[in-house]
């Protein structure tokens, strides 16, 4: 991802040579010359770095460092000033700045310590990110209706078991989610959880996948291979679309389950293994039975402990709690802080059928917060997949259309965006630089996207 850093300073040549400089570095360079549109352009443009002048027109480098590190402590900021001044040097650190430097400054001086600064900045996101996934587990139980209540209430009671668990639900209900928390949460927790999704694999390759194979097994065997069972031994394996294995590799996983013993391709002696099995489909396992597209006997060992994850629509009650903590979650991601929904905004949440469940609903509201002007999302900032929800879910009744035209309701991303854009330049009188800072976007990337996009303007 391209770096990007935020110069603020009053004098217009100061800026042209700065973003000249290192926009040839490969960095994305936006440009602000007061400490109004500094802070606009901090919190929506949420850059790698900040060079900062100390005295601006409307303020100093004193005012905006408390409101940038309250935004985002992480990101470093470099003041510059013409006027000398130890006091005020003492201050700005104090404040949060990282350096303080005498203008003028050498632009090569300046890079050397800017690059050195950007790297700090990488290596913070990282671990802060890193952090927030170890801090942040997803709750599968998410609500209070009855459906999950009484699922948390099953999961719970399964937790210390080695039984293999099935979770059966719609595609984009959780699956995943949740055996991650019965991993996470039961005996096994201390062990390996590996995942696999059976879907689309041929048989050699989902059976090399789980099981390994020796060199030589097959013309592009080289290497010896240690398949996922051994890497989970004393642990977790979680099998998704368990519906879509092959029926070849089928009997070689039942063996597993019954006698902890497998063999590697191309292996003469088994081996031993001690998993446990979480296996998920969207399928009717017991139609795929009937058809005799999934082994009777394998469908009854891995169904020792069903669960069911409910659908969205099945528990409409839910949807608003799901909704704020997925914005909760998108405002740190994003970088915009207070994401919430106004009243009619929630109630076309609560009426729309959500073929696609959860992962729909956090598509419709990522799209939303990167699309919408506000923090409280409106109804007209959401995009329903209307069609979809004809087709996947007739019997639901549909919601009313938000109120947006109706010939934008199964737009895609790009051509939403592209109709945003020729709005938004059209405002401007196709002014790019206005339209860049109203877009929240470096002037750089509208004429990227202005390209991608076969639009033109004035400069």
């Amino acid at each position: 991802m391209q770096r990007r850093i935020l110069v603020v300073d009053d004098e217009p040549a100061v800026r042209f040579g700065i973003r000249h400089f290192f926009e040839a570095h490969g960095l994305e360079v936006v440009e602000a010359e007061s400490c109004r549109e500094a802070r606009e352009l901090f919190r929506g443009y949420r850059p790698d770095l900040v060079l900062l002048d100390y005295r601006l027109a409307d303020g100093t480098a004193l005012d905006l460092l408390p409101e940038m590190r309250a935004v985002d402590p992480s990101i470093p900021v470099l003041v510059l000033t013409a006027h000398v001044s130890i006091d005020a040097a003492i201050q700005v650190i104090k404040q949060g700045a990282e350096h303080f430097l005498p203008k003028p400054v050498e632009l090569p001086t300046l890079w050397v310590m800017v690059e050195r600064l950007l790297e700090i900045q990488r290596t913070r996101r990282q671990q802060q990110a890193q952090a927030a996934s170890q801090a942040e587990e997803l709750n599968p139980f998410l609500g209070r209706g009855r459906a999950i209540r009484e699922l948390e209430a099953t999961a719970r009671r399964v937790l210390d078991s080695d039984s293999p668990v099935l979770i059966q639900g719609e595609t984009g209900t959780g699956k995943g989610v949740l055996a991650h928390w019965l991993h996470v949460h039961g005996a096994r927790g201390g062990g390996p959880l590996v995942q696999l999704n059976c879907a689309g694999l041929l048989p050699q390759f989902l059976e090399t996948e789980l099981f390994g194979h020796e060199r030589g097994a097959f013309t592009s065997a080289v290497n010896r291979k240690q398949g996922l069972l051994e890497v989970a031994h004393r642990g977790t394996v979680f099998l998704d679309e368990i519906g879509d294995m092959d029926l070849q590799v089928q009997p070689k996983l039942l063996k597993v389950l019954e006698e902890k013993r497998f063999r590697r391709l191309g292996e003469v002696e088994d081996r031993s293994v001690d998993v446990r099995l979480i296996a998920a489909t969207h399928q009717d396992l017991a139609e795929a039975v009937r058809t005799q597209r999934f082994r009777s006997d394998l469908y009854f060992r891995i169904s020792t402990l069903p669960l069911h994850l409910p659908a969205l629509r099945e528990r409409p009650e839910d949807i608003p709690l799901i909704a704020r903590d997925m914005l909760a979650r998108l405002s740190r991601e994003l970088g915009r802080p207070g994401l919430d929904l106004t009243p009619p905004a929630e109630a076309a949440l609560r009426a729309y059928a959500w073929p696609g469940n959860l992962r729909e609903l956090r598509n419709v509201l990522e799209r939303a917060a990167l699309l919408s002007s506000t923090s409280a999302l409106r109804t007209e900032d959401l995009r329903f997949n209307h069609a979809m929800a004809r087709a996947l879910s007739p019997s639901p009744p549909e919601p009313r259309a938000p109120a947006c035209e109706a010939s934008e309701l199964d737009l895609t991303l790009q051509e939403v965006e592209r109709r945003h854009i020729e709005r938004v330049l059209a405002a401007e009188g196709g002014h790019v630089e206005r339209a860049a800072r109203r877009l929240g976007i470096p002037r750089s990337s509208l004429y990227q996207k202005l390209k991608s996009l076969g639009l033109s303007s004035k400069v």
